[in-house]
């Protein structure tokens, strides 16, 4: 009876110490995302990133976050590089607990990004190259390398990014502060990690940045200063292509419809110039031709 309740008394305590290290990790999980999310981020682009909230939602498989930001490197004006309003994902409960996690869709919205170009350099260049290093075979060891959970690898079947707006400051030298910007309403990322290799939190973020910068290089003709957009489409040359990391990109139809209506735009304009011009040209020759006239009929009365 005595040795009962020694194995009674043992249980019970082996089932709060159980319920004690659920509570903790259930307190913990949004610091532990949070933190991982940054120092992914952080060692990818190897600036200093800070991330709002997270909320695993553990019953439910979801997780979102708030508020990721990632600062400019050193010498730039601008409020930061990038900045997520909000991200979220869907995930089933049984991937969590493997070593390859899937996400069906991973969904960001309200992107800002600024580039900023000063002192004859631009803030993008220095992001490229530490995306450059990121992804030589000298890179240095990802932090929390030690660490087994660090091994982390994951599948996203569909990546949607919507409303990415670039914001582009341009500083002569000598002169002063201009500012533009590009709208890109979405971009689609199918099979990130599934064609190839599944990837770390760091690596998909390398994806993403340069899905973003990508996208602004291919509608950034007229819009971004040439200063600017030489650095970007230079930076990204250097990079391997997001098909060679089995990722498909894609442009949603309402990005062909502005690119089209630009389009229609500038032969508008073109059409307004050559009309204008002829009118000039005909008022000129009507000009002075009535004036040679003029002359021939003095001449001829001499």
């Amino acid at each position: 009876m005595k040795l009962a309740k020694i194995a009674l008394g043992v249980g019970g305590g082996l089932i709060i110490l159980i319920v004690l290290v659920v509570v903790i990790v259930f307190i913990s999980i949004d610091k532990i995302a949070k933190s991982g999310i940054e120092k992914g981020t952080t060692y990818a682009l190897a600036v200093p990133t800070s991330l709002g909230s997270a909320d695993v939602g553990v019953f439910d498989g979801t997780f979102k976050m708030q508020g990721l930001q990632i600062d400019n490197p050193e010498g730039y004006t601008s409020p930061f590089f990038f900045r997520l309003e909000s991200g979220g994902v869907e995930v089933s409960l049984g991937s969590l607990s493997s070593d390859v996690v899937t996400l069906p869709k991973l969904s960001l919205a309200d992107i800002d990004v600024h580039l900023d170009r000063a002192n004859g350099k631009t803030n993008v260049s220095a992001i490229l190259d530490n995306l450059k290093r990121f992804e030589s075979d000298d890179k240095p060891d990802a932090p929390d390398a030690d660490d087994k959970k660090a091994g982390k690898k994951f599948v996203v079947n569909e990546i949607v990014i919507t409303n990415v707006t670039t914001h582009v400051h341009l500083l002569p030298l000598g002169g002063q502060l201009s500012t533009t910007k590009l709208v890109v309403p979405e971009i689609i990322l199918n099979d990130v990690g599934s064609a190839g290799d599944p990837v770390s939190l760091a690596e998909l973020s390398n994806i993403i940045t340069k899905a973003i910068l990508a996208s602004a290089a291919e509608f950034g003709d007229g819009i971004i200063p040439s200063e600017i957009l030489g650095d970007l489409e230079v930076g990204l040359g250097e990079l391997n292509s997001l098909a060679e990391n089995g990722v498909e990109m894609l442009t949603t139809e309402v990005d062909k419809a502005l690119e089209d209506a630009q389009g229609q735009l500038d032969d508008a304009v073109n059409d307004l110039k050559g009309d204008a011009e002829d009118a000039i040209n005909k008022g000129l020759d009507s000009l002075f031709g009535d004036d040679e006239k003029d002359d021939d009929q003095d001449n001829g009365g001499g």
